[in-house]
C-alpha cells in the first residue's frame, strides 16, 4: 500500500516535470516570435519613414520656382525673341524687377496683343509682341531696390520697332474692279491735274474717204490686251477711232499700204466725240512698219558704209 502511494507521487511529480519542461521550451518560441514581430513592425516603420522623406523631396523639387536666367529665356521663347542682344535685355529686366513681375508683364504684353496689339507713339503701325513687354516694362514696372532695367546702347524701348522696320509688312491688297472707277473718277476729279496727250493707232485701215485736204478713215478695236496686274479689266467691246490724216502725210504711206501684210502707224492727238460715239484721233506722225523696217536697214547700211 505504501509503494503504490511512493508511486504515485512519483508519477505525479514527473508529469509535473514535463508540464514545466513543456512550458520552458513554448516560452523561448513565443519570445523569438514577440522579438521577430517588433523587427517587423520597427522596419515597416523605417520604411514609412524614408518614403515620407523622398515625397517630401520630390515635392519640394517640384515647387522650385525658376531661375532669374530659366525665367529670362522662358520670356524670350515666349516672345519669339532670339538675338542674343535682346536676351540679355530681357535677362537684365527679371534681375531688376523679379521674376514675379515679369511674368506677370509677359502675360498682359500677350493678352494686349490678343485684343487689338499697341500702336507707335506716331500710331504708324503696331508694336510687335517683344515691343509691347518691353514698353510695359519701362513704363509700369516696378524695380527691386532701386535697381533699374539696363538699357543696351542700341537697344532702346523700341527695340522692336527698330526690327519690325526691317522687316517686310504684309501687304493687305483690296481689289479695283472696273464697276468701282466711278468713285475713284468723283474723287479724283476734286484735284485736277494736266496733260498733253498723244495715242498711237496701230492696224489696217478702212474705207479711205478723200476730202481734198485730208483723208478719214475708221479703225475699230475689239479686244482688250494683257493689261499690267492691278488694274480694272474694262469689258470687252467695240472702240471705234476716226482718224484724220492730212492729205500729204498719207500719200507718203498709201503705196505700202497696198501690201496686205503693212499696218498703218498713226500718231495723233485724241479727243472725245460724242456725236459719233468715237474718239477722234488727229494724225501729227504717219507711216507703216514696212517703212519703218526700210528706214532702219537703210540708217544701219549707212553707218556700216561710212568711213572710220
Amino acid at each position: 500500500m505504501v509503494m503504490e502511494v511512493t508511486q504515485e507521487k512519483e508519477s505525479e511529480m514527473d508529469q509535473a516535470e514535463e508540464q514545466r519542461g513543456d512550458q520552458a521550451r513554448v516560452e523561448p518560441v513565443q519570445d523569438l516570435r514577440d522579438d521577430l514581430g517588433t523587427s517587423q513592425e520597427e522596419a515597416q516603420g523605417a520604411s514609412a519613414v524614408v518614403g515620407e522623406q523622398q515625397t517630401r523631396r520630390e515635392r519640394k523639387e517640384k515647387q522650385r520656382e525658376p531661375s532669374q536666367a530659366e525665367t529670362a529665356a522662358m520670356i524670350a521663347d515666349q516672345l519669339g525673341e532670339t538675338e542674343e542682344l535682346v536676351c540679355a535685355q530681357i535677362l537684365s529686366v527679371v534681375q531688376a524687377l523679379g521674376r514675379t513681375q515679369s511674368r506677370k508683364f509677359l502675360q498682359e504684353s500677350q493678352q494686349v496683343e490678343e485684343t487689338g496689339g499697341m500702336m507707335v507713339q506716331d500710331g504708324s503701325r503696331r508694336r510687335t509682341l517683344g515691343g509691347i513687354f518691353f514698353h510695359l516694362v519701362y513704363t509700369k514696372g516696378r524695380p527691386k531696390r532701386g535697381r533699374l532695367p539696363k538699357r543696351s546702347g542700341t537697344l532702346d524701348l523700341e527695340r522692336s520697332a527698330q526690327k519690325e522696320a526691317t522687316q517686310e509688312q504684309p501687304v493687305v491688297v483690296i481689289p479695283f474692279f472696273w464697276q468701282d472707277r466711278i468713285a475713284a473718277i468723283e474723287e479724283a476729279e476734286q484735284q485736277k491735274g494736266s496733260a498733253s496727250v498723244k495715242v498711237t493707232v496701230v492696224g489696217r485701215p478702212g474705207k479711205i474717204v478723200d476730202r481734198g485736204q485730208c483723208i478719214v478713215t475708221v479703225m475699230e478695236s475689239n479686244k482688250v490686251p494683257a493689261l499690267p496686274k492691278g488694274l480694272p479689266t474694262p469689258p470687252a467691246g467695240a472702240t471705234k477711232y476716226v482718224v484724220y490724216i492730212a492729205s500729204k502725210q498719207w500719200k507718203k504711206v498709201a503705196e505700202s499700204l497696198n501690201d496686205p501684210e503693212d499696218v498703218l502707224i498713226v500718231e495723233g492727238f485724241p479727243t472725245m466725240d460724242e456725236q459719233t460715239r468715237s474718239i477722234a484721233v488727229f494724225a501729227t506722225n504717219t507711216t507703216t512698219k514696212l517703212l519703218q523696217k526700210a528706214q532702219k536697214e537703210a540708217q544701219k547700211a549707212k553707218s556700216e558704209g561710212a568711213p572710220a
